[in-house]
């Protein structure tokens, strides 16, 4: 009797979405006409009107679909496929049509990728209106995603055997020509203009380089093989050139996807302590109650050369800059305040001494009065720009020298950093631009306004990179090269804000924050009495001393009693 293969027939029942997914699929959809997006996915998927036919799927709804789907799983392709086959919600966006995998994919390279920013900004923009949210306070903050590349397929920009192989380059050549004693760097031309000058040589002497033969076994003629020589250095130096030129700023590519770097990323699955390399990608997003309203890919490794191209981005997008931003102390720099300062945003950007300074746990050392450095015990400093032949460790530092230190009350506490104890004197190096910057992000972070930013900081910008990674299972990018990247990530981000706009729909999320309550008062750095400081050194330094000359003491009465 057969249990499994037995055939019936029967009629499968009408299947309807319920109303309150309905309900948010069409406010969904509502929002994307509000966003006048359709211009630019009518002017690249009907550009050629000569075209015969009309389109085997409808363009508007697959964009839909596609963000959709971003906001429902990781995003593959193949799961937006397989989605729009079987998920109700999914063919009642598409109105039953079942685009495959190629279409998705071909969508994908020729509307998204290229207008990525702009649609985004567009889609975004008619959120902000749609539920009147209020973006005066941005939150910025940034991680690294694993690239798609193969990780054992790195190149890292060539140095040293740059210089080695100029140094080669030069004894061959003087050997038959004269150069000049400054002349210690070639490039491929010049290589290719000296092999050309070689091979005359060697012609004009009746020697043709194509025709005799060198190696084991011939006589060896040194300027043919001074030749083949030449002909390898300029094989690796053009070698040399275009790994540079890959490179530009950077100091390492990877072969399998040539934009991504190698970097460490925050966790490793090989060690788990995140200190191996990696092809990964810089992305910065830019959060204002909850919704990512700016992102930004880069290429850098450290989060301070980002900051800038993040708010162009957000600049570039919306036409303005945000009034207020808070980020941590990553991105606290000279050219990021300075940049600021410039374009009148309230300064709520940490720097790296932040918490040590917050806790009192750093003296503040010298304070700045009209451009005068002045010290603990209010001297006035001496400017210089060198300081016995040595420069300072930063370009837009100075020296800034205190002298006669020998009987000053407040040497304890001030050479307490220095190893010299015995010095009379004592240096600063610090920049006064920089200086006044921190001193104003302190008083900003430590005001009610600062932490309410700081508090909200934590719990919206961190909190995003949390769900993406965590909930949305989004570690790893797919695509390979910066700008597919940069698209794909903006789908990410418009799938998590597609998340917090359903849950709005729902009544279950909120775009409203902690606010700082009534008479909350500003927050104070803990004063260092200086006096009990100092006794406090003075006694532990005596203490020492004397159990120093009773330990010699002891040691003395040793050797005499033996």
């Amino acid at each position: 009797m057969p249990y499994f293969n037995i055939d019936k027939v029967f009629l499968f029942s009408s299947f309807e979405i319920n109303k309150k997914e309905k309900e948010k699929l069409d406010t969904f959809l509502t929002i994307l006409e509000e966003s006048s997006i359709s211009e630019i996915i009518e002017k690249e998927t009907y550009s050629d009107p000569s075209l015969p036919g009309r389109h085997s799927y409808n363009p508007y709804r697959l964009f839909a679909s596609i963000i959709y789907g971003f906001s429902k799983h990781s995003g593959s392709i193949r799961n937006i496929e397989e989605s729009i086959e079987y998920d109700l919600r999914f063919r009642y966006l598409m109105e039953q049509e079942t685009p495959s995998y190629v279409t998705i994919s071909q969508f994908l390279n020729n509307v998204v990728v290229p207008h990525h920013q702009e649609l985004y900004s567009r889609i975004i923009s008619s959120i902000i209106k749609h539920f009147n949210i209020c973006i005066d306070d941005v939150f910025l903050d940034g991680t690294k995603f694993e690239a798609n590349a193969n990780k054992f397929k790195f190149v890292w920009k060539p140095t040293t055997f740059h210089n080695k192989l100029n140094e080669n380059i030069r004894k061959l050549l003087l050997k038959h020509f004269e150069l000049p004693h400054s002349k210690t760097t070639f490039v491929s031309k010049e290589i290719g203009e000296y092999l050309t000058k070689l091979i005359g040589l060697a012609k004009s002497n009746g020697l043709d380089p194509d025709t005799i033969k060198i190696g084991r076994g011939h006589k060896k003629v040194e300027i043919i093989s001074d030749i083949k020589l030449l002909n390898e250095y300029l094989n690796k130096a053009l070698d040399y050139e275009e790994k540079e030129e890959i490179c530009g700023d950077r100091n390492s590519y990877y072969k399998t996807d040539k934009d991504a770097t190698a970097m460490c990323l925050k966790e490793d699955y090989y060690s788990g302590l995140g200190s191996n390399m990696h092809a990964g990608y810089n992305v910065q997003i830019i959060v204002s109650k909850g919704i990512v309203l700016s992102y930004y890919v880069g290429q850098e490794r450290n989060d301070f050369y980002e900051f800038i191209p993040t708010l162009e981005a957000f600049y570039n997008n919306y036409g303005f800059y945000p009034k207020r931003i808070c980020a941590d102390a990553g991105y606290g720099s000279l050219l990021n305040y300075r940049y600021l300062k410039e374009r009148h945003i309230e300064n709520y950007v940490k720097y790296t001494m932040w918490r040590q300074d917050v806790s009192g746990e750093n003296i503040d050392y010298f304070h700045f009065k009209d451009h005068k450095l002045i010290c603990l015990n209010d001297k006035v400093a001496t400017e210089q720009a060198v300081f016995y032949g040595r420069h300072p460790k930063a370009k837009n530092n100075k020296f800034y020298l205190i002298d006669n230190c020998r009987r000053c009350k407040l040497k304890p506490l001030c050479f307490k950093p220095i190893k010299n104890k015995k010095a009379t004197f004592r240096v600063f190096e610090t920049n006064e631009e920089l200086y006044q910057y921190k001193k104003e992000a302190m008083e900003n972070l430590l005001s009610v306004k600062g932490i309410e930013m700081r508090v909200n900081r934590s719990s919206q910008v961190e909190g995003v990179f949390g769900v993406i990674k965590q909930d949305m299972n989004y570690e790893r990018v797919r695509r390979r090269g910066l700008e597919k990247v940069s698209a794909e990530i903006m789908l990410v981000c418009l799938g998590y804000v597609i998340r917090k706009i359903f849950g709005l729909i729902d009544g279950k999320g909120s775009i409203e924050y902690w606010k700082a309550p009534e008479g909350l008062k500003p927050e104070t750095i803990p004063q260092i009495n200086i006096e009990r400081y100092i006794n406090k050194a003075s006694k532990r330094k005596g203490k020492n001393e004397t159990l120093r000359t009773s330990y010699k003491h002891k040691a003395s009465k040793r050797k005499v009693i033996s």
